[in-house]
């Protein structure tokens, strides 16, 4: 047994016995401590026969993503701190692919995507919002609005896993009427969630649990959950989806709570786990009512169509330079370490070769078969300050040393890291594709 489930054991034990910790006759407590040890044999046993047992799979869905070690495994590698110019024999290049199914919480790693209008295809369609009601009017009206929720506020939303099943013929149980096949897939979400633990029968089935996510490697067990990805009319009227204006920054779309398909309990156990005090939902962009982007987008008569997106803060896809990531890390204070995960600044495209922050003046650039208007620097605010493996956020890295130098859009008071693309045309962007820029530029950021 790991040495860290064996304390958890160990933990436990100690809890209950403290749990008896007035007199008792010494008959009554070796009794006591025999019906401990009898109890923590079948928590064992209980814990072991959970180890090992995946998550049933949706049926006639494969999972989409990345097979293998990651492509970011060498991110904090020293030879992506110098740029280069682009050449035949050293191109710049799409090192790693991340979508984000539901705003804010971890991403799914790609060798390929889908490039559509709204961006990556299966990239930000979902978003946790919380329902938040506002101070009296002068008239003593009460009002509640729908708010979009983000690792700003609840960093732990970092710990939220999630996971994206296609449709596959191969699949076991696949169907053309099947659930989620008829669904275009399933949107799978797990988070960490620590039952009470104490000394009864359900108490001991939580020290099951607890000892079990042990054994897995895991800090705390996971409570997960399955939703359609894009369900049909007849679910949406069958399941009784509400349509509620839904704020996020300054835009308020109309998007589908889908409530009704999660267990009550298991939405409470998620307000729990982001420590959430409002009622929580998950809301589906509504795909007929995609929101429409303007500001720093190109205009229709220029580019032939309006910009669209689903839950992005604004635009549909973001790229960052890892070499630019690898600069901001150099410059933090002393007492941090030097290095930081990518990931923080949630990007699609992690691109390799240019020379740090040479992306901020580009305008236009292809992949090889895609192209793409590079719209506007990324403005950043607190959340990169939060890090992806803990959903821990520093109080002050590293956007305090970023205010220091990366302040240089006069369009905005917020320092920049990364660009907001808009691809000009559909089709698929591969890990490997060479970046080429067509044009450069200055900048002026938009607000909303």
């Amino acid at each position: 047994m790991p040495s860290n489930a064996l304390d958890t054991l160990v933990d436990a034990i100690q809890k209950m016995l403290n749990d008896f910790s007035f007199k008792l006759p010494p008959l009554t407590i070796a009794v006591t401590i025999l019906a401990l040890l009898l109890s923590f044999i079948l928590i064992l046993i209980f814990a072991l026969t959970r180890r090992g047992k995946p998550p049933t799979p949706p049926p006639g869905c494969q999972k989409l993503g990345l097979q293998g070690q990651s492509n970011l495994a060498d991110q904090y590698s020293k030879k992506y701190s110098q740029g280069s110019d682009p050449s035949a024999s050293n191109p710049w290049k799409v090192k790693a692919i991340f979508i984000y199914p539901v705003k804010s919480c971890t991403g799914v790693e790609l060798a390929n995507s889908d490039v559509i209008r709204t961006g990556l295809k299966y990239d930000r369609q979902f978003t946790f919002g919380q329902c938040v009601t506002g101070l009296p009017t002068l008239q003593g009206k009460v009002e509640s609005e729908w708010k979009f929720v983000t690792q700003r506020t609840f960093p732990r939303l970092a710990k939220v896993e999630t996971e994206i099943w296609v449709p596959d013929p191969d699949a076991p149980g696949y169907s053309p009427v099947a659930e989620y096949v008829q669904s275009e897939g399933c949107l799978v979400v797990r988070f960490p969630f620590s039952p009470d633990a104490e000394f009864s029968l359900e108490g001991l089935k939580a020290y099951g649990k607890i000892l079990a996510a042990k054994l897995q490697g895991r800090p705390e067990p996971m409570v997960e959950f399955k939703i359609p990805f894009n369900p049909p009319k007849d679910r949406i009227k069958k399941m009784k989806y509400g349509s509620e204006k839904l704020s996020i920054w300054k835009d308020t779309p109309v998007a589908l709570n889908m409530a009704s398909e999660i267990p009550s309990e298991v939405l409470e156990k998620l307000r729990y786990t982001l420590g959430v005090t409002n009622p929580l939902t998950l809301f589906r962009i509504d795909t007929k009512k995609y929101r429409e982007v303007f500001k720093n987008a190109p205009k229709k008569k220029d580019v032939g169509f309006q910009t669209i997106v689903g839950m992005q803060d604004s635009y549909p896809m973001h790229i960052v330079n890892l070499a630019s990531v690898h600069h901001v890390a150099s410059s933090l204070p002393k007492g941090y370490k030097k290095s930081l995960n990518v990931l923080r600044y949630r990007p699609n495209l992690i691109i390799t070769g240019p020379p740090a922050f040479d992306e901020d003046s580009w305008k236009r650039a292809k992949t090889r078969d895609g192209e793409y208007h590079i719209s506007c620097h990324t403005t950043r605010c607190k959340l990169p300050n939060v890090n992806p493996e803990t959903g821990i956020a520093d109080r002050n890295e590293p956007e305090t040393t970023m205010r220091g130098y990366r302040v240089i859009d006069q369009g905005s008071s917020s320092p920049c890291l990364g660009m907001q693309i808009i691809p000009l045309v559909e089709g698929e962007v591969r890990v490997g594709d060479e970046v080429q820029v067509l044009e450069r530029g200055e900048h002026f950021f938009l607000k909303g």
